[in-house]
């Protein structure tokens, strides 16, 4: 059996300091304005949101997957521009506990698309297995962590966007952002 488990504390994407993209991004309205996701083709799978995730007394979102294929919640919104602060307090797990090639990993994924919903690429913060074969690419920026812990992560999509060579930012019209937790019970 494979694990993988994410938790989430607040995202947001933000235009200067103030306006908020995504809706209910602190998830204190449990997971309404995110879309739940998943494969139940084996294995099982969870999201919920609740307040024992994490020390303090505020909500946080849950996303776990036994086994195969993924569980997420996601919420696409427009942006004016790429001139945007992101940020997301997370404790990404994964883990496999038998077989050889098997992979799982748990992320926070930004998917950059253009007005018809198209994607265009991602930034993907990762916390993933051994023989996970995700990669850095043209139009996919890995960022990797190993810490299972509680961490801070943000940054400016204009300047992350430096790492997507195969991306015009000015092409970018939607933002989709997700949690994902996924895992194969097959190699590769």
């Amino acid at each position: 059996m494979r694990k993988y488990v994410l938790f989430l504390l607040p995202i947001f994407l933000c235009v200067g300091f103030s306006q908020e993209l995504f809706q209910n991004g602190d998830f204190e309205d449990s997971l309404d304005f995110w879309t739940i996701e998943h494969d139940n083709n084996q294995g099982n799978w969870a999201v919920n949101c609740s307040t024992g995730h994490h020390p303090d007394p505020d909500y946080e979102a849950y996303v776990r997957k036994y086994d195969r294929y993924y569980a997420r919640i996601r919420q696409t919104v427009d942006v004016p521009n790429t001139d945007l602060q992101f940020s997301a307090s997370a404790k990404l797990e994964a883990t496999h506990l038998s077989g050889t090639g098997y992979y799982a990993y748990s992320a926070v994924v930004l998917e950059y698309q253009n007005a018809s919903g198209v994607a265009l690429g991602k930034t993907v913060i990762i916390n993933k297995t051994p023989n996970c074969n995700l990669q850095n690419t043209s139009t996919q920026h890995l960022i990797v962590v190993t810490s299972s812990n509680w961490e801070d992560y943000g940054f400016l999509l204009v300047d992350e966007l430096t790492h997507l060579s195969g991306v015009n930012p000015a092409d970018i019209a939607k933002v989709s952002g997700y949690l994902e937790s996924y895992g194969t019970g097959r190699s590769g």
